[in-house]
């Protein structure tokens, strides 16, 4: 087995789309944000990059039905999850990413014992995105 995605449940589609295209700047390989065409999409696939793991997005109450339940509360509180995205300088995205829209979490800082820089931004959901590169690429 291996995971072919990471699916984000979503009360707020739109903006969440926009968030994944505009500002992680994932292309959308399905689906897409609402028009007059399709006024209110429920799904998307955004390809994560090289690799063969993508990010999906659900909305949450469309989800619930199409697996017999109700649908859970609007909006979970606290971290429910953080996604690493790998990226070759911690410091210049997190930067861009904050001026094209993220909610800055943390800024970038060393690990030494994670052997790791990090930073972190949420989408609009609260999801936290976690970006990383090794130390010695930092340095």
């Amino acid at each position: 087995m291996k995971i072919s995605a990471v699916r984000l449940l979503v009360g707020d589609f739109p903006a969440t789309f926009k968030f994944w295209r505009d500002v992680m700047q994932f292309p959308a390989l399905f689906g897409e944000e609402p028009s007059e065409a399709t006024p209110a999409p429920t799904y998307a696939y955004f390809s994560a990059g090289e690799g063969e793991v993508g990010v999906e997005l659900f909305a949450r109450d469309t989800f619930a039905a199409a697996i017999g339940e109700a649908t859970p509360v609007p909006a979970p509180t606290g971290r429910q999850m953080a996604l690493s995205v790998k990226t070759d300088d911690v410091d210049a995205a997190y930067a861009d990413m904050v001026a094209r829209g993220a909610t800055a979490v943390a800024g970038p800082q060393d690990h030494a014992d994670w052997g790791a820089r990090t930073a972190y931004i949420a989408d609009p959901e609260g999801n936290l995105i976690e970006l990383y590169s090794s130390l010695q690429a930092a340095q």
